[in-house]
């Protein structure tokens, strides 16, 4: 991991409960039909509790649209921070929309800061958003973006399939379907992921098809938005990889691209990771150990 404060310096998870009063908001991800928790709008995955009382810290999913893929925070984060998945939800149309329904569920779980906010893609627009909001209401927050570029091109929504992948559908014939040699259904991969993950999450085919189509609406957001101004700093995780696996030749452009809707300071970190592998499990202990510096505006830069 290399960091670029400058670009010319550049180098038990998931224990919600039905009574919990800040459990998971009544609306699913995937319509009336899904009542799990799973794929609600707010998946808390280390919820607050008595011992559980640090700054808390919101995980926006984008268009990967289910926040599962940030379980694995929960081994690496200190204990006493909670931790809640952010999900895509069916009625936003705009990046601004989609902040309002975010920010709502934030203030019902902790009406006032201190904040952490980290969003992957198009959830790190949603994050930056939410950011302006909560400063501009005098609240202390921490945004790390993921894989956010306020110049690249608006992201690729995720298939059926490649949700199915990232809810641990795997194995040889998930593979095989993956590199085009058998074909799957979306009632196939439901099966795959309700297999590997003990029927926690009770998924259908028709809940997937459904899901991608609430990926292709957050990769939609990001296509003529522009960011508003933010006022105090942010941290951006930067992909040191093409998605084909390629080294980037200027990673730090992220940073330049960032400054004008940034107040203070833009602080690059260029993780050796593709834009995808940025939420793999073997890449959240560098996006944790990331989370837990000081914040930029408390360390000495140049």
């Amino acid at each position: 991991m290399s960091t670029v404060d400058d670009p010319a310096d550049l180098p038990s998870a998931c224990g919600w409960t039905a009574g919990r009063p800040d459990s998971c908001s009544a609306e699913s991800a995937v319509g009336e039909r899904a009542d799990s928790a799973a794929t609600a709008l707010v998946l808390p995955i280390r919820p607050r509790t008595t011992y559980v009382d640090g700054a808390p810290l919101f995980c926006l999913a984008g268009e990967a649209v289910l926040a599962w893929n940030y379980v694995g925070l929960v081994a690496h984060l200190d204990p006493r921070v909670p931790i809640y998945g952010l999900q895509a939800s069916a009625e936003p149309r705009t990046i601004r929309d989609y902040a309002t329904r975010c920010l709502a569920e934030i203030r019902r779980i902790a009406p006032h800061g201190p904040y952490q906010l980290l969003g992957w893609s198009a959830g790190g627009f949603v994050a930056h958003e939410v950011a302006v909001r909560l400063r501009a209401a005098g609240e202390r927050v921490r945004v790390v973006v993921l894989a956010t570029d306020p110049e690249a091109p608006a992201p690729a929504p995720l298939p059926a399939d490649r949700i199915a992948s990232l809810l641990g559908a795997d194995g040889p014939a998930f593979d095989a379907a993956a590199e085009g040699a058998i074909t799957t259904t979306s009632d196939d991969n439901a099966a795959a992921i309700n297999a590997a993950t003990a029927g926690t999450i009770d998924i259908t085919g028709d809940d997937l098809d459904c899901l991608a189509g609430l990926s292709a609406t957050a990769a939609r957001m990001v296509s003529g938005h522009r960011p508003s101004w933010l006022l105090g700093d942010l941290t951006v995780c930067i992909p040191g990889r093409e998605p084909g696996g390629t080294d980037r030749l200027d990673p730090g452009a992220t940073v330049r691209r960032w400054r004008p809707y940034v107040e203070g300071a833009v602080t690059g970190f260029v993780l050796d990771a593709t834009p995808d592998e940025l939420t793999a499990p073997d890449v959240l202990p560098e996006i944790a150990r990331i989370l837990a510096t000081a914040p930029p505006s408390a360390r000495t830069t140049c």
